[in-house]
Order: C-alpha cells, then sequence, then structure tokens
C-alpha cells in the first residue's frame, strides 16, 4: 500500500509548485527543507499541486516504534518517516502508535509547517 491523503477535501492544504524534477503521485518530495505530497504526476519544471497539510496514512516507516501523538520525522536519505529527530525534517504528529515491525505509517497529522 503506498501513502493515502486521508482528510476530507475541505480539510486538505495545497500549493502550485513548478519543481525542477519530475514527481509522482503521492511520492513525497523535499523542497527547500519543507516536506510536500505531490498530487499528481508531473514533468519537471510543470506546475502540480502539493499538500502541505493533510491527514495521511500509509508512509514507508523507518524500523522504530513510537506512540500516539510523537513528533515525526522526514529522513530524506532513507526516504522514510520516523520518530528520530536528528539529520531529519519534522512532518507532523503520530495519531496512532506504531511497531518496529510495521512497515508503513498508520494516521499522522502531516504538517510541512510543523513547529
Amino acid at each position: 500500500m503506498s501513502l493515502q491523503i486521508r482528510s476530507p477535501a475541505s480539510q486538505i492544504k495545497t500549493l502550485q509548485y513548478a519543481h525542477s524534477a519530475a514527481t509522482t503521485a503521492h511520492t513525497p518530495v523535499l523542497i527547500n527543507a519543507r516536506l510536500l505530497i505531490p498530487t499528481d504526476y508531473a514533468d519537471a519544471a510543470a506546475i502540480n499541486g502539493y499538500a502541505y497539510e493533510a491527514e495521511i496514512y500509509g508512509a514507508p516507516k523507518a524500523a522504530v516504534a513510537w506512540s500516539a501523538l510523537d513528533k515525526l520525522y522526514w529522513d530524506d536519505t532513507n526516504k522514510v518517516v520516523t520518530n528520530v529527530a536528528t539529520s531529519n525534517t519534522l512532518i507532523g504528529y503520530a495519531l496512532e502508535a506504531a511497531i518496529v515491525g510495521d512497515a508503513t505509517t498508520g494516521l499522522v497529522a502531516f504538517n510541512a509547517f510543523a513547529a
């Protein structure tokens, strides 16, 4: 299963942007130190929609455990969500606990501008 945006449409916040590289729908991309989720496929330099705030589910996950409400980060080297802050980008908060053996995330409150 791949990453899914689970919020109702009225709660998904998006922006339009022309990224310098081609993008794949629902495959996160780090742009200017912010993780964005392309809403569609697009060629390099083509305008695409990017979700920057939504509830997401099924993102690739590191082999770590976390509790609900833990801060979550994007490890851009391994292209996975983790709860390890070192050298990673904050992307939001866990809405469900996860165990080490989970390959994908449960529900996550994703926010590219989380603080």
